[in-house]
């Protein structure tokens, strides 16, 4: 293990890979979609009042902000948790062309 050793060399001998379905790729785009457009509408709700606010308004973007925040925690968990497919594999012996054994 000194500074100047050689590379070690790994042999690969096993991969791993994964296959999602399609329920993963919809709620990816729907908690994407779901954050953009909410967090500027309650922007725009926000930026947008004028005058005093009452108790009427606050209970308004009270309720907007949590549901905003229900459906990020609803599709974010949805797709971290959508079925995803692990497929191990083995790389092949080496390819020694076309050898025919014969008695």
């Amino acid at each position: 293990m000194g500074l100047f050793s050689r590379k070690e060399k790994w042999e690969r001998t096993f991969r791993l890979r994964s296959h999602q379905s399609s329920g993963r790729s919809i709620l990816s785009v729907l908690f994407w979609l779901w954050g953009i457009v909410g967090l500027l509408f309650n922007a725009g709700t926000l930026f947008g009042l004028t005058g005093s606010i009452g108790i009427g308004t606050s209970a308004y973007l009270t309720a907007t902000c949590l549901v905003w925040i229900g459906g990020m925690v609803l599709f974010g968990i949805g797709a971290l948790l959508a079925h995803a497919d692990f497929d191990g594999e083995r790389p092949s012996g080496e390819d020694y062309g076309d050898v025919r054994v014969s008695r």
